[in-house]
């Protein structure tokens, strides 16, 4: 990292992080529409081939034409290993955002370590893109009474940030966190986050908030809360599944190499979607996206969560569409 994107870096984190981080672009001549390529949990330290899926997806984006690019978290650890993993993504030619999940700071990573690793301005931060704004959540923050095991948190001061952002911006707001905000227990402060979200409404009482995405979950799933879809995006490499329904699905040495490999259930393909907001129309989209399994599926090794449905447990991203807020701006 630079000497001036370090001092920059760590002078945003000792304010918290909580500074707003515009990068205004604009619709790249589409009139009036913004694209933003997702992914998530691609696990660059489980998978044996999560540099050619995070490759995959930003020649896609390219093709796509999208104006950023944005991964949901369980990335990848910030270690110099990785580096030249992290830096496929860093190579799509428009602004790239990470979001804090849980899993990359495995191996005794603290957040700032990923934060700095990945150059993001925070934690939690919120920007600005093409007429919409863009606010990305850090839901790793320990509860009160932790003890133990992989937080899943927003603290107060960060539901005080979210809401005084809120109120700063006249855009179409998309939400964008790594756990989600809507199955319920996940998030343990998820009602009052979601009490801030569907508060946020203009002076007419319109809504600013259109969306919230997460990954986390390995599902392909859409639920509606107060009339704000939340919407999770796949993983770009597999379904867990646990030591109890371990299959060897490649070669012996991938697998003696990537011990927990077996414990997954891979897509063939890597997974993802493309986000297009048409100013037009009021309107976004989710573009669909569809693999096979590698080797037996879950349903076939009779993998049957009790509060999932085994219609999201698939090897793709649905199509999905949602409107916009009818904001006069």
């Amino acid at each position: 990292m630079l000497r001036r994107d370090f001092l920059r870096q760590s002078s945003l984190l000792a304010a918290g992080a909580t500074a707003s981080f515009p990068l205004p672009l604009a619709a790249s001549g589409r009139k009036g529409k913004v694209r933003i390529g997702l992914i998530a949990d691609v696990h660059q330290d489980i998978m044996h081939d999560g540099p050619a899926r995070l490759q995959a997806f930003v020649d896609q984006a390219k093709e796509w034409q999208a104006d950023a690019v944005i991964e949901l978290g369980d990335f990848c650890q910030p270690k110099p290993e990785n580096r030249a993993f992290a830096d496929i993504l860093a190579r799509f030619p428009g602004p790239s955002y990470h979001v804090l999940g849980n899993h990359d700071t495995d191996g005794g990573f603290t957040r700032e370590r990923v934060v700095g690793f990945h150059r993001m301005p925070g934690r939690y931060y919120s920007f600005d893109l093409g007429g919409i704004h863009g606010v990305v959540l850090d839901g790793n923050d320990k509860p009160p009474g932790h003890k133990g095991g992989y937080p899943s948190h927003i603290a107060e001061d960060q539901i005080e940030w979210l809401k005084d952002d809120l109120s700063k911006t006249d855009h179409p707001v998309f939400i964008f966190s790594h756990q989600s905000l809507e199955r319920p227990g996940c998030i343990q402060s998820q009602a009052k986050v979601r009490e801030v979200i569907q508060s946020a409404i203009r002076n007419d009482g319109g809504r600013k908030v259109a969306a919230c995405l997460n990954g986390h979950w390995h599902l392909d799933l859409m639920r509606e809360i107060a009339g704000i879809p939340y919407l999770h995006i796949n993983s770009a490499s597999y379904y867990w599944l646990g030591s109890r329904y371990r299959v060897d699905r490649y070669d012996e040495t991938i697998h003696r190499a990537h011990p927990h490999l077996s414990c997954t259930a891979p897509y063939k393909d890597s997974v993802f979607t493309l986000l297009e907001v048409d100013f037009a129309n009021r309107a976004f989209t989710l573009s669909a996206r569809k693999s096979t399994w590698v080797g037996p599926s879950p349903q076939d090794l009779g993998v049957n969560p009790a509060d999932l449905n085994p219609e999201w447990i698939t090897p793709g991203c649905s199509a999905r569409a949602g409107s916009l807020p009818d904001l006069a701006c």
